[in-house]
């Protein structure tokens, strides 16, 4: 009896210390630290709490006004950028990403887009990974629905009206299916990167002996499109393209 009794409470404590574990509750633990003012230990407890394989837009964006708040401004963009993947909606968390970039150095104005790649990213930004899943989902059942109603009614005009949405809904459901796999695409995407060291030499070759390209300063946003060794070939916003060691910037 004492045995049970013994094995018993030491899974009430066992699943006590699980429960006080969590993510959910760290999560909590960590946003009281920030509002108290205790930015770092805000920022240790969310970088425990994505170590332990918790990811999140929220996470992101809190650890982003964390390290903000302690002056990493290329950890907080990073942090940012990684949030906006998966909250693209988020009005907030873009404010803040602006306030940061506002920080950096560098002023790389982009290469202008084609106005329907512009409409395109608009669209996209529009919707989470979760919110083009259930926006897919349901435009199938509506597809499902019309088709099914097509076969067993037996009004004529039931029947051309279910084909109608049928056939419309058909059309809805791959434009759906085209920004699902678009967004499953950018939030997987490795070629994006945040420079983390303070002043990066880019190079016209992957050679640390070869000509200066271009100077960048941490914070600034690259693109990876190449890979030689230890070095890799970046572009930037504007265009411009170099190479720098791999290790000066982290893939977000």
């Amino acid at each position: 009896m004492k045995c049970q009794t013994a094995i018993f409470f030491l899974m009430i404590v066992c699943a006590a210390a699980a429960s006080a574990q969590s993510p959910e509750i760290m999560f909590q633990q960590a946003n009281q630290l920030y509002q108290q003012g205790k930015v770092v230990e805000a920022k240790d407890l969310y970088e425990t709490i994505l170590r332990n394989g918790y990811v999140s837009g929220d996470l992101y964006y809190n650890l982003g006004n964390a390290y903000y708040k302690a002056g990493n401004i290329p950890r907080a963009m990073l942090s940012f950028e990684r949030a906006v993947r998966l909250i693209p909606d988020d009005d907030d968390l873009r404010h803040n990403l602006q306030l940061a970039g506002m920080m950096i150095t560098d002023r790389i104005e982009p290469v202008p887009k084609l106005f329907i790649w512009e409409y395109w990213d608009s669209l996209k930004h529009l919707f989470s990974v979760s919110s083009a899943t259930w926006l897919l989902y349901g435009v199938y059942l509506v597809v499902i629905a019309g088709f099914t109603t097509m076969v067993l009614a037996r009004r004529y005009v039931l029947r051309k009206a279910a084909l109608i949405v049928g056939a419309a809904g058909t059309i809805v459901f791959l434009a759906c299916l085209t920004l699902f796999i678009a967004k499953i695409s950018d939030v997987n995407r490795a070629d994006e990167a945040i420079l983390q060291s303070g002043i990066v030499t880019v190079k016209n070759s992957p050679d640390a002996k070869s000509s200066d390209a271009f100077v960048l300063h941490g914070g600034v946003k690259v693109q990876i499109i190449d890979k030689v060794g230890d070095w890799v070939k970046i572009r930037l916003a504007d265009g411009k393209v170099g190479w720098m060691e791999e290790t000066a910037a982290e893939v977000i």
